[in-house]
């Protein structure tokens, strides 16, 4: 049976007897012995050399028809029927309208018999001055009379080009009782019903309108320093690689590779953005006034220093990433970051050209203990973070 100094020996525990057999240790001469060093841990770096970033500008866009135009009446009167169906494309010249065409017979035929008579005014003056004319010449006729004749002649001409004006602007009239279609495109709803009374030159007189799809523009607004970057890419020799993409909401192309056609020499004075249209071909026939996604391709920031974006650290004084200097010491590097292009970003300050910054294994590092660097994606069990 243990006895009660016993008891209180064994609830002091191992830990007791280890810093007993220290002392014992310590009080025969010798010294404890010190603890073994960890290892060098494993852990990938890449070498940050200037290279060009190809940068991934993506924005939201609208389509738009290359053209749109208004269908407008160019008569006043009764819209008596609609010959299209809402929506369809037409070609260039189809009847889309009918006015009521009545009015405008009767204006023509009027036209036409006034012409008539003025024909028959110039006819008699023509033969009044032919037969004064040679009676003047034999001293038979006074100058009065050779006057009167020649000015009635003239006038009778002048009479019969108003008259056939008259007729032209009445024909012309009764045409465009005819409403047509002034390109080839799509449709929209109309705009008057049948039977409505439409007036040439306000309001009423638009009936619908007509979108020429063929061709789309893409229209959308981006940052001014983005816009600098794409001048000058179309300004570079590789400009023929400068292009643009249009995909929907979940990532899908909707139309084949286009061309930036301009980009506005101005920024926006209300939201600092500079507006830029592409182009597109629509053999597939999207509709326009979609809401889009566009990509500009082939734009890149040259002579940059880049690095995997999952090397970045976040800390309370912002952004850094470890490095690894010549005793192979990991030193934390507070940097700051640009451009983002997909799983790299640029760095604008904090690096130089030949820095070893550690991309893989960054959760084994520990301050002041040095390691073993090895090419990025070879270290073993690597635990690669992520930024945030």
């Amino acid at each position: 049976m243990l006895t009660e100094p016993n008891r209180r020996l064994l609830r002091r525990g191992p830990g007791f007897f280890s810093l007993s057999a220290v002392a014992l240790v310590a009080a025969c001469g010798g010294e404890p012995p010190a603890p073994s060093a960890f290892p060098p841990v494993e852990v990938g770096v890449v070498d940050v050399e200037p290279r060009a970033l190809a940068l991934e500008l993506e924005y939201p866009a609208q389509l738009k028809g290359v053209r749109e135009v208004e269908v407008r009446a160019r008569v006043s009167g009764i819209l008596l029927e609609r010959l299209y169906s809402e929506g369809e494309h037409v070609e260039a010249g189809a009847i889309l309208f009918r006015i009521d065409p009545d009015p405008f017979r009767a204006e023509t035929a009027r036209a036409r018999a006034a012409l008539g008579v003025e024909e028959a005014n110039l006819g008699q003056a023509r033969r009044d001055r032919d037969r004064i004319v040679p009676l003047y010449e034999r001293n038979l006729a006074s100058q009065r009379d050779r006057d009167t004749a020649l000015a009635g002649f003239e006038s009778a001409e002048a009479a019969v080009a108003a008259a056939r004006a008259s007729l032209r602007t009445a024909e012309l009239n009764l045409s465009y009782t005819d409403v047509r279609a002034p390109i080839a495109g799509l449709t929209s709803r109309e705009v008057r019903s049948e039977g409505s009374l439409v007036t040439a030159g306000d309001d009423s007189s638009l009936l619908t309108y007509i979108v020429q799809a063929d061709r789309l523009f893409v229209d959308f607004a981006i940052a001014d320093g983005d816009a600098e970057l794409v001048r000058a890419a179309l300004a570079s020799e590789h400009r023929d690689k400068v292009g643009i993409r249009v995909t929907d909401a979940q990532g899908r192309a909707i139309t084949g590779m286009g061309r930036i056609e301009v980009v506005s020499p101005r920024v926006d004075d209300a939201t600092g953005t500079v507006a830029i249209r592409g182009v597109l071909d629509n053999p597939d026939g999207v509709v326009p006034g979609r809401i889009v996604r566009a990509h500009v391709d082939g734009v890149s920031i040259p002579d940059s220093l880049v690095i995997p974006k999952r090397a970045v650290m976040h800390g309370a004084q912002g952004a850094y990433v470890w490095t690894v200097d010549e005793s192979s010491n990991p030193v934390p590097t507070p940097v700051e970051l640009g451009a983002l292009a997909g799983n790299d970003v640029a760095v604008t300050a904090g690096l130089t050209s030949g820095a070893r910054v550690i991309v893989d294994g960054l959760m084994k590092i520990r301050p002041g203990q040095p390691v073993s660097a090895v090419a990025e994606g070879t270290a073993q069990n690597s635990e690669p973070s992520s930024v945030p």
